[in-house]
């Protein structure tokens, strides 16, 4: 019987996000799913649920010391479980520090080394730029593939000359179409579970709780939305370390009864068919898979103009400003009020290269 291919997919942690809804999605929809050995690395773990996921598909989970406890113990750490495992390929899913972790998989003779940007950082601090170059310098030295979720991602990372050149890949943030279809039924279900009228209006966000989502800004658009449309709610999905400051700071607004924390959830697909619109004002991202996820849903997108824009596939995406003034989005959030939704958006998608079922192939025959 033939080895299988030993493939290493590593993470800065495990939670109910991007890169692990990514990796999911593609691995999941692989056609020979029996010729890969396949183990997640993490270097934390923020939700059990997401572990589960991966382990009941049949992946080994791996855990080291953070970076940030002790950068000695995790390079030793990896180190070790590289050298035992004796991986073929290793993919890593850390944007900036995916160099170390492609210098060790070299090391342990890991023949395929995959640096994979997810995300197109900004900062105003030149000490930063000057550190962010090094690092993209030594990414780029690294690995033997280089790989982006979008075109922003892929400059910032590997720069726009790579880009032009095709010497990077796109993975798209691809999906199961079907699955985040509009369904009426599952809307009412989750408004009346969380005792939301049928006429009520719902703003959603699906993310993180950390200082990239922008989540107090989001806050006070709805905080003037509400004044202006009182039959609304506003609809937070995820978890994360900035969790109990914004639950403070909702309070602070006295807007407790009128925004909802979901936690994490496993049915993510069902939300967004209760939502009227998505909402998303981070201040930086690379291509982010919820806004792909809402527009197969059918839903209006606000995102925040830091985002790449190659993530509007259907014209329901309006890119505003992130700035003091929040006028803009209230304009267009107005605007969304009265949007009917029953448009079939999925031949649009898949046009776009974003069904799940044609874009893993590409990522198994890279592995292959």
């Amino acid at each position: 019987m033939p080895r299988k291919i030993k493939v290493a997919e590593v993470v800065s942690r495990l939670e109910s996000g991007g890169v692990e809804s990514m990796l999911l999605n593609y691995l999941g929809h692989f056609k020979h799913p029996e010729d890969f050995d396949i183990h997640i690395i993490t270097q934390d773990i923020n939700d059990e649920r997401c572990v589960k996921q991966f382990q009941d598909a049949g992946y080994t989970v791996d855990i080291v010391t953070h970076k940030r406890k002790s950068i000695l113990k995790n390079v030793i750490e990896l180190y070790r479980l590289m050298h035992s495992e004796r991986f073929n390929v290793v993919h890593a899913h850390t944007t900036l520090t995916n160099f170390y972790i492609l210098w060790i998989a070299r090391l342990t003779g890991a023949k395929k080394l995959i640096s994979h940007s997810h995300n197109s950082f900004v900062s105003k601090s030149k000490v930063k730029q000057v550190i962010w170059s090094v690092l993209k310098m030594l990414n780029k030295a690294s690995a033997n593939i280089w790989m982006a979720c979008g075109h922003d991602a892929g400059v910032f990372l590997y720069g726009e000359k790579a880009m032009r050149s095709g010497k990077v890949q796109i993975l798209n943030n691809a999906i199961e179409l079907e699955k985040y279809a509009f369904s009426p039924e599952a809307r009412d279900r989750i408004r009346r579970e969380y005792n939301i009228g049928k006429t009520d209006y719902v703003i959603g966000h699906v993310g993180r709780f950390m200082k990239q989502k922008n989540h107090k800004y989001l806050i006070d658009i709805f905080a003037e939305f509400n004044r202006r449309v009182p039959n609304s709610y506003l609809l937070l999905l995820g978890t994360g370390e900035l969790e109990d400051e914004i639950h403070h700071y909702v309070n602070d607004c006295g807007l407790s009864d009128r925004v909802i924390f979901t936690g994490s959830v496993a049915n993510v697909e069902d939300f967004y068919s209760a939502m009227d619109v998505f909402a998303l004002p981070s201040l930086y991202e690379g291509l982010p898979v919820v806004a792909i996820e809402a527009q197969a849903a059918d839903l209006p997108v606000l995102i925040s103009a830091n985002v790449d824009r190659s993530c509007a596939i259907t014209d329901n995406v309006s890119f505003i400003p992130v700035s003091e003034d929040i006028d803009t989005w209230l304009d267009v959030l107005g605007r969304t009020v009265h949007k009917h939704r029953d448009i079939i958006v999925a031949k649009q998608m898949r046009k776009a290269h974003y069904c799940i079922q044609a874009e893993a192939s590409f990522l198994e025959k890279i592995y292959s």
